[in-house]
């Protein structure tokens, strides 16, 4: 039997969240474990967040044995973008990370710090530009030769 209904609680430890249904009296689920697309080797994790409207599965066994299958999209829950090219995610504080699959652009849109942690070396290929400064072609002025040290870059892009 496939409901839709809305997240009432989540147990983010476990992957499984409970679930009101409306046309039942707001009757609650027994805790329902949340679909993903990767449990083994290659992880990915999701939670719904309580209010969210999700489509739920259950067993022919009864309604102690069901899925999760996921959040949709309504008129009042419109999606963020409206391009089948664009891989698109929005966090709640704003932060977002969109990939273009036509321009092959990879944007990142962070509310707080972005780290990047590698057992090895990180590799740029292209310039890197930091407000507006050109790492690759930005100059430095007033240094002399020698065992001098330079100052801050002073050249824009």
């Amino acid at each position: 039997m496939i409901r839709v209904g809305k997240v009432s609680s989540i147990n983010p430890k476990e992957c499984s969240a409970r679930v009101a249904f409306e046309d039942r009296s707001d009757v609650v689920s027994f805790e329902l474990p949340i679909l993903v697309r990767g449990s083994i080797g290659t992880l990915d994790y999701w939670m719904p967040a309580p209010g969210e409207q999700v489509v739920c599965l259950f067993l022919p066994s009864g309604a102690a044995q069901g899925f999760i299958l996921g959040a949709f999209y309504s008129e009042s829950d419109p999606p963020p973008v409206k391009d089948a090219a664009k891989r698109h995610i929005t966090f709640p504080d704003g932060t977002t990370i969109e990939y273009d699959a036509t321009t092959h652009i990879l944007n990142i849109q962070a509310a707080g710090q972005v780290k990047i942690q590698a057992t090895g070396d990180v590799h740029v290929i292209g310039d890197v530009i930091a407000d507006g400064i050109s790492l690759k072609k930005h100059t430095h002025g007033g240094i002399s030769s020698g065992s001098e040290s330079s100052g801050p870059p002073i050249g824009g892009a």
